[in-house]
């Protein structure tokens, strides 16, 4: 349990203290069962004052607790926030050689879950949690809007460029996944062995910290997961797409740059909106972009229940 893991303990130095976890705002930990999966959940302010759910969803390399650099200001606004820990990563149990559709199966799980004991449901997604946010929304009847810092579709070529280690892997590896035997996949690599986990934050110190997660960015990856990914196609086409979405872009990141969120953004036809995160990296934790976070996805909420 995160109780006894000391990576999110050191990160709160990090943090600004509006975004720290306190003896107020510390989340409680929970699992729920789901057919080869035990889902660990961080949960915040379960009493949801205002009626409010939003389901967090981290990338490949970051688990649940990460994303309490969000969670606990959310909290604070009296919202409840569900943080799962995707198979793979952070404390989270699973039979099997988990893919793609494992986490979007695990993800709507989770959302019909919370539907039932809220008046709005919102799922934010960071990083890849952002496509797979998008994919679940797609499948969850009752979600009142999707909330993303990236939007990545692996079937454009740039896309898969800046997801890879470098252009180098992307153009001769990838092409090859396909290809590769069922036993094969049942191995396992370092994660930062084939994509650009260097670039997960802009600072020095943070990174090596994440690094050394063994539940999160220092963590290894099934062979097959990472080929169930990149063969992914999206559930719905964004021009078929009627939710309400923000994208929510940092504007200095190093690794997926706003202009490949934009190939699929661009597409989307319902209501849509672009926030940039000034300064902030991948992982947006830099000032102003992490209080601009946190306005954005208020502003957004506040906006759907005055058109409802």
């Amino acid at each position: 349990m995160y109780t006894n893991d000391n990576t999110w303990k050191k990160l709160q130095a990090f943090l600004p203290e509006r975004n720290r976890i306190g003896s107020c705002c510390a989340p409680a930990e929970t699992f729920s069962s789901f057919g080869a999966a035990d889902i660990h959940l961080d949960v915040y302010n379960e009493q949801n004052n205002n009626g409010v759910t939003l389901v967090l969803f981290h990338g490949v390399g970051g688990n649940g607790r990460l994303l309490s650099f969000i969670a606990v200001p959310l909290a604070r606004r009296g919202y409840k926030i569900v943080c799962p820990d995707l198979p793979g990563y952070g404390y989270t149990e699973y039979k099997g050689v988990p893919t793609y559709t494992t986490w979007i199966d695990a993800g709507v799980h989770i959302v019909r879950r919370e539907l039932p004991c809220c008046k709005k449901l919102f799922v934010l997604g960071l990083s890849a949690g952002g496509m797979l946010a998008y994919n679940i929304a797609c499948l969850v009847r009752g979600v009142s809007g999707v909330i993303v810092t990236t939007l990545l579709d692996n079937r454009f070529k740039e896309v898969r460029e800046y997801s890879a280690k470098n252009k180098v892997q992307a153009r001769i590896a990838l092409p090859l996944l396909p290809f590769i035997p069922r036993f094969i996949r049942r191995l396992k690599i370092p994660v930062r062995t084939v994509t650009n986990m260097k670039a997960i934050v802009n600072n020095e110190r943070i990174l090596s910290l994440l690094l050394r997660d063994k539940r999160g960015a220092g963590s290894s990856v099934y062979l097959g997961f990472l080929c169930s990914m990149m063969e992914s196609v999206p559930v719905a086409e964004p021009e078929a797409f009627g939710l309400p979405l923000l994208l929510c872009h940092p504007e200095k990141d190093c690794w997926t740059p706003e202009r490949i969120s934009r190939l699929f953004f661009d597409r989307i036809r319902g209501a849509k909106e672009l926030r940039v995160l000034e300064n902030a990296g991948h992982f947006p934790i830099e000032q102003p972009g992490i209080g601009q976070l946190e306005e954005a996805i208020v502003s957004f909420i506040n906006k759907i229940f005055s058109e409802n």
